[in-house]
């Protein structure tokens, strides 16, 4: 008797687990979609002789059916100096209702269907005793990823959005 109520408790118990996981799988997840097509063109915020400023926007969207977070974003930006030395190239990101002064990225919440932009803000420096001017004049095509880091109902994983800077919109910056 106590064995027949021992296996009625286990196969329950297996059914349970079975309902739960069910319901876990039909719940569905964040996902976030970067729109890379809708990636604004360079727009200069400030400018001296030797360093150049300007931002560029792009969205994104919660595609999913869950709420999503994006714990992190930061940019990869790819100007090797041995290739293209007369520029030093640095970059940020915040999102666009919340500037920030500092490299930190401020967590946020993303829930399903609901989406913003993100600023990728860029500094550029010129080297080896050239204005900035100068020094745009022969900067290449630039690529630059964007990672962010994101998190919804499964593990932490990392998006890499590509995108170009390219070159005739950061020359058109300093004209």
């Amino acid at each position: 008797m106590i064995l027949f109520l021992v296996k009625i408790v286990a196969v329950l118990f297996i059914l349970g687990c079975l309902v739960v996981a069910a319901y876990i799988m039909l719940q569905g997840d964040a996902e976030l979609v970067f729109a890379k097509e809708k990636k604004t063109k360079a727009v200069l915020t400030k400018a001296t002789d030797k360093r150049l400023d300007f931002a560029v926007e792009l969205p994104y969207t919660n595609v999913g059916k869950e709420e999503g977070t994006i714990l992190d974003a930061y940019l990869r930006i790819y100007l090797p100096q041995e290739q293209y030395a007369d520029v030093l190239l640095r970059g940020k990101v915040n999102l666009k209702d919340v500037p920030r002064a500092d490299d930190y990225f401020e967590a946020v919440l993303v829930p399903a269907n609901t989406g913003n932009t993100m600023v990728l803000k860029f500094e550029a420096y010129a080297r080896n005793c050239k204005t900035i001017n100068e020094a745009m004049v022969a900067i290449p095509d630039v690529d630059v990823a964007l990672f962010v880091d994101c998190r919804g109902r499964r593990e932490l994983y990392t998006k890499k959005v590509l995108i170009t800077l390219s070159a005739e919109e950061m020359r058109q910056l300093v004209k």
